[in-house]
C-alpha cells in the first residue's frame, strides 16, 4: 500500500523523533573529547613555545654579556712619535674609537726597536705590541717566547736618497761610499749590508738618527747618501734637495712584511680573547687610514707640526703599503715573514744555518678569512 506525502513526512519524523535524543547525546561526547584533546595540544604547544623563548632569552644574555663586560686593561708596546707606521694608527684608534669597540683599554708604551728590547719588554709583563718584522724571529732564536699574530706593513717603504746635485747617479756608485742611518741596531743597518751582498758594492753604514740629522749631514758632505723609510723624505724630492736614488723594494724579496703584531706563547694560550680583538682592532684602524687619507693626514699634521704637503706625501706613501689583511704584500703571512727573514740572512745579520723554523714563529689563526 502506497504511502502519502503527509504520511511519510510523519514518519520520517516520527523516525527522527526516536533517535534523535540518543545520536545528539553521542555527538557531544565525540565533540567534547576533541576540544579537550586540541586544548591539551594547545597548552602542551603553548608551554614548549615559552620555554623555547626562554631558552633564546638566556643564550641571547650570553652572547651579549662580553659587550657589557668591563674592557681589557692591559699594556702595548706600541708607541713610537717617530714613525707614522706606529703613531698615526695609535692615535686612529684612539680618536675612532676603534680599541674601545673591540673592548680594549691598552695602555700604549714604547714599541720595541730591536731584538734586545723585544726581550726587555716581555720580561717587564709586555705581551703584545708592534715591531718591525725581524726582531721576532731573531728573538725567538735566544728563547724569546714570541711570535707574529699579523702584518699589517707590506713592502718597504725604505728608500736611498742621495743630494740631488751630486755625483752619484745609480745605487752601484755608493760602492766605497758612506750611508747616513737610523741606529746599528735598526733595520736601516742591514739594509746597507744587505744591499752590499746583493749589488756587490761596499758601503759604510753610519747611525745619525733621525731624518733631519742624515739630511744635515748629506748637505754637509759627510755622508754620500742616506736611508729613510719616512714619507716626509719624498716632499725633499719635490722641492729639489734630494734624488730619490733606490726604492729598496725593487730589490728586497717578495712577499714582505715590514711591521707585525706580536704576542706571546704564554697570552695566545691564556687569553687568546685578547689577542684577536687586539689583531682586528689593528687591522680595521689600518682599513680606516686607507680609506680616510685627509682624516689621516690632518692627524699627521697635529702630530709632527709637518705642513699639509709633508703629511700627505707621507700618507699617501704609508697607506700605499698598509695590508688590512694582515698577511704583508702577499697572501699568506708566514711567506711574507720568509721574505723578511731572507733579507735579515743575505744581510749577514745572522748566520746562515741559524736554527729557526719560521712556521713556528708565525700564527695566522688570529686573521681575517680572506
Amino acid at each position: 500500500m502506497r504511502r502519502s506525502r503527509r504520511e511519510l513526512a510523519q514518519g520520517i519524523a516520527v523516525t527522527n523523533r526516536s533517535t534523535w535524543p540518543l545520536n545528539w547525546g553521542k555527538l557531544e561526547l565525540r565533540v567534547g573529547a576533541q576540544v579537550q584533546s586540541r586544548f591539551w595540544i594547545c597548552c602542551a604547544a603553548l608551554m614548549i613555545f615559552v620555554s623555547a623563548q626562554s631558552q633564546s632569552a638566556a643564550q641571547t644574555a650570553q652572547t651579549r654579556q662580553p659587550l657589557s663586560a668591563a674592557p681589557h686593561k692591559f699594556k702595548a708596546a706600541v708607541e713610537n712619535p717617530a714613525f707614522e707606521w706606529f703613531f698615526l694608527l695609535v692615535d686612529t684608534g684612539k680618536e675612532q674609537g676603534i680599541w674601545a669597540k673591540h673592548g680594549l683599554d691598552p695602555e700604549f708604551v714604547p714599541a720595541a726597536g730591536s731584538a734586545a728590547q723585544l726581550k726587555e719588554r716581555v720580561d717587564a709583563g709586555i705581551e703584545i705590541g708592534f715591531v718591525n718584522t725581524a726582531e721576532v724571529p731573531l728573538a725567538r732564536s735566544n728563547r724569546i717566547p714570541v711570535k707574529i699574530v699579523a702584518g699589517y706593513f707590506g713592502e718597504t717603504t725604505a728608500r736611498i736618497f742621495a743630494a740631488a746635485d751630486g755625483p752619484i747617479k745609480t745605487a752601484k756608485e755608493l760602492d766605497g761610499k758612506k750611508i747616513g742611518i737610523v741606529a746599528t741596531t735598526h733595520t736601516s743597518y742591514r739594509t746597507v749590508l744587505f744591499m752590499n751582498e746583493r749589488l756587490a758594492i761596499k758601503a759604510e753604514p753610519v747611525p745619525l738618527g733621525s731624518l733631519q740629522n742624515n739630511v744635515t749631514s748629506l748637505k754637509a758632505g759627510q755622508i754620500d747618501a742616506f736611508y729613510s723609510a719616512e714619507g716626509a723624505a719624498l716632499t725633499l724630492v719635490d722641492t729639489g734637495d734630494v734624488r730619490l736614488l733606490l726604492p729598496l723594494a725593487d730589490i728586497y724579496p717578495k712577499p714582505y712584511t715590514a711591521v707585525v703584531v706580536w704576542t706571546t706563547d704564554d697570552l695566545i694560550k691564556n687569553n687568546p680573547d685578547l689577542v684577536t680583538r687586539f689583531v682586528r682592532a689593528t687591522l680595521e684602524t689600518v682599513e680606516y687610514l686607507k680609506t680616510h687619507p685627509s682624516y689621516a693626514a690632518g692627524l699627521y699634521v697635529r702630530r709632527t707640526s709637518a705642513s699639509q704637503a709633508v703629511a700627505e706625501k707621507a700618507v699617501a706613501s704609508l697607506n700605499h703599503i698598509l695590508a688590512p689583511g694582515g698577511r704583508g704584500s702577499g697572501q699568506d703571512l708566514v711567506a711574507a715573514v720568509k721574505g723578511n727573514w731572507q733579507f735579515i740572512i743575505e744581510s749577514g745579520a745572522v748566520a746562515r744555518d741559524i736554527a729557526v723554523k719560521i712556521e713556528d714563529v708565525v700564527d695566522s689563526t688570529f686573521l681575517p678569512t680572506k
